[in-house]
């Protein structure tokens, strides 16, 4: 199921992140934060810290950080729509309905991901085979040459000009490509 960003942003305005976090963490008010002991790991020492203002939690100890749907998503091992569903309990929103056009929609798009996903091991197969040979060949020398050096604005080929400038200087390395337009 998917969620509009209203909704998502309707949550997270109604559920601070200390709330939903307090509700598994201990947390002490330290300033404009919280801080608490981290609920991935074992520690002594407050590594852990939310911040209602950045809507987001941080776990120096474990290197985890997020919004209150990855807390859910992380401790309590539940996915995307489990976790906004637990959330909109929590603060007493009811869930969108579905309609059938957004499932409609949904079947659509999961097929669609599927037909890319065929694709993709379609190619990639064939790439790997005797029939992709030439290719894989065509692809290495293409990475590995580097005789034309390139473009830091567009990775496209430069090639050496010999333009009179004053003061005499010749031999600059100018872009193929065109400067972008501003």
């Amino acid at each position: 199921m998917r969620f509009s960003p209203q909704f998502l942003e309707d949550l997270r305005d109604r559920l601070p992140v200390s709330e939903v976090v307090g509700r598994r963490v201990k947390l002490k008010k330290a300033g404009r934060e919280w801080r608490g002991l981290s609920p991935f790991n074992q520690e002594k020492t407050p590594s852990f810290f939310v911040n209602d203002q950045k809507q987001a939690w941080f776990d120096f100890s474990s290197g985890k950080n997020g919004s209150i749907f990855d807390f859910i998503m992380m401790t309590e091992g539940v996915g995307f729509p489990e976790a906004v569903e637990r959330l909109a309990i929590m603060a007493g929103v009811p869930m969108p309905k579905v309609s059938r056009e957004d499932e409609a929609r949904e079947q659509k798009r999961k097929t669609l991901h599927e037909v890319v996903e065929l694709a993709s091991k379609f190619f990639e197969s064939t790439l790997q085979s005797r029939a992709g040979a030439k290719a894989r060949e065509r692809s290495g020398s293409r990475r590995s040459s580097s005789a034309s050096p390139t473009c830091s604005r567009c990775c496209c080929s430069t090639r050496s000009t010999t333009s009179r400038r004053p003061g005499g200087r010749t031999g600059n390395r100018t872009p193929s490509c065109s400067p972008p337009a501003r």
